[in-house]
This record gives C-alpha cells, structure tokens and sequence, in this order.
C-alpha cells in the first residue's frame, strides 16, 4: 500500500495551503538528492513528497484524494504527469525560496525573468577615542575602503562606446537551468556570473566588473557619554549591491581606551 500523503509531508487533513506548502519546502530540503549523491533512499523519499505535494497542493485532487484515497486520484487525474510542485517551476525556484538567505542571495535569476536586486555587504569599523572625548562628544574623520562603481564605466562594465548585450547562456535571467534525469536546478549563470548582460570590450580598470574598491573619507559625530563597544550606524556607507539593490550600511563601533587616573562605572567615574 501507498503511504498516507499527509503522513508524507507531515501536516493534518484541516492544514490549510500554506502549511502544506511550507511543510513540502521543509520536506524537500531534507531529502534532495543533490544533498545526499548516491543515496537511493533520499531520492524514493524526495519522488514521495513531490508526489504527495502534487496531490495536496490541487483542490480537485486533494478532494478526490480525501474521498476515495489513492484510487480516487488515479480516477479523477489519471495518474500523476509528473513533478507539479504547484507554484515553482522547478527544484530551482524551490531552493530559491528555502534556502535563498543561507546562500546568500538565492540562486541568481528570479521567475520574472530578470536577475535579483542584492543589497550590498554591510562593513565595520572600529574607532579608538580617550576617555575625554568620550565625555565631551566630537567629529571623527574615518578612513575606510568599500566597493563602488568603477569611475571609469560608471558601473556597466563597458569600455567607452562598446555595447552591453543580453547574455545569449540565460537570455538575461542571470541562472541556468541544468536538468539531470528526473531533477533539475537553478545556478547562477557561469557567463554573465548572474548579471543577465555581458559586453563587447570590458572596461580595463574595472575588468568588466562594473566596481572598484575605493577609499572613502567620512566625518562621524560621536555624541558625549559614549561607552565601548556602542556602535554607529551610517546609513549606505557600506558596498554597493547588484542590479539596482542599493548600499549596505557602515557601523561604527567605539573602543574608549584606558584612563591613567579613572576608571568608568556606568556614568559614573571612579
């Protein structure tokens, strides 16, 4: 006998569409065969949970299923057609969405058919103050380098007059499709490195990168009574991000050095 397509993904017969969605996710990191390479029982497992989600993510077949069991789909829908995973194209867009902020930034291209904005690095910085200036406040210059546009391309890439095309691997999504037998997955494309666009002649200072690293100058107002270890935030001050996803921020963290004579507590002065 079949197993029971609620015991496969772990939900009840009352668990409403976004549980058993976000049940099929959770179901589907654990068994992928991508993760375990050679071992047949995770791929049995992971062909049993696309199955049941195909079932209970369909309100005709969930109906049927729910009345008649495993013999009411096979009468309502003629069998399964294959992987249907209801809402993801592939196993792809599933890991885009399960695993997206543990890799860092997903799988590159999203459903729409552009690349994902990606929000720049956030950087750190430590400044060393004596305890006078911790009592009175002050403006700090800070010296730091982040990522930016080249100053040359402005960002594109490009040498001056050459042109920007849209990447012939991806057709501009910025990810490929590889497809291996029953399985398929979404990586960044290896030739526009998941940009969507590649160019003629890359600019040379940059290398076709369309960034640089730069050294950057700021003025920073530490306010009177900071202590060691607050920290600042300065907002954009950090790496800018890719396809239009704007600046991470600059933090500022204080390190108030130790006084010949006193000895802070809390306001006070010992």
């Amino acid at each position: 006998m079949k197993e029971d397509y609620y015991e496969i993904l772990g939900v009840s017969r009352t668990s409403s569409q976004a549980e058993i969605k976000s049940a099929f996710r959770r179901a589907a990191m654990k068994c992928h065969p991508d993760l375990h390479p050679g071992d047949k029982q995770a791929e049995e497992q992971f062909k049993k949970v696309n199955e049941a989600f195909s079932v209970l993510s369909d309100p005709q077949k969930k109906q049927m299923y729910d009345q008649y069991g495993h013999d009411g789909v096979n009468m309502g829908a003629g069998g399964f057609g294959g992987f249907n995973a209801a809402g993801f194209g592939d196993v792809g867009d599933i890991f885009s969405s399960v695993f997206g902020d543990i890799f860092g930034g997903g799988f590159g291209g999203g459903r729409g058919g552009k690349p994902r904005p990606r929000r720049g690095e956030d950087l750190k910085s430590d400044v060393e103050i004596t305890l006078e200036q911790a009592y009175e406040g002050l403006e700090k210059e800070i010296v730091y380098t982040r990522v930016d546009r080249c100053s040359v391309c402005g960002g594109t890439g490009a040498e001056e007059g050459s042109a920007v095309k849209t990447c012939r691997s991806c057709n501009g999504t910025g990810s490929v499709v590889y497809q291996q037998g029953f399985f398929s997955m979404r990586q960044t494309c290896p030739d526009c490195g998941g940009k969507g666009t590649v160019v003629e002649k890359p600019c040379k200072k940059c290398r076709g990168s369309g960034v640089e690293h730069i050294k950057e100058t700021i003025t920073v107002k530490i306010p009177s009574g900071v202590r060691s270890g607050v920290t600042l935030r300065i907002s954009n001050g950090g790496d800018i991000g890719t396809n239009g996803g704007g600046y991470g921020d600059l933090y500022v963290e204080m390190h108030v050095k130790a006084h010949k004579i006193f000895r802070r507590d809390g306001d006070d002065l010992i």
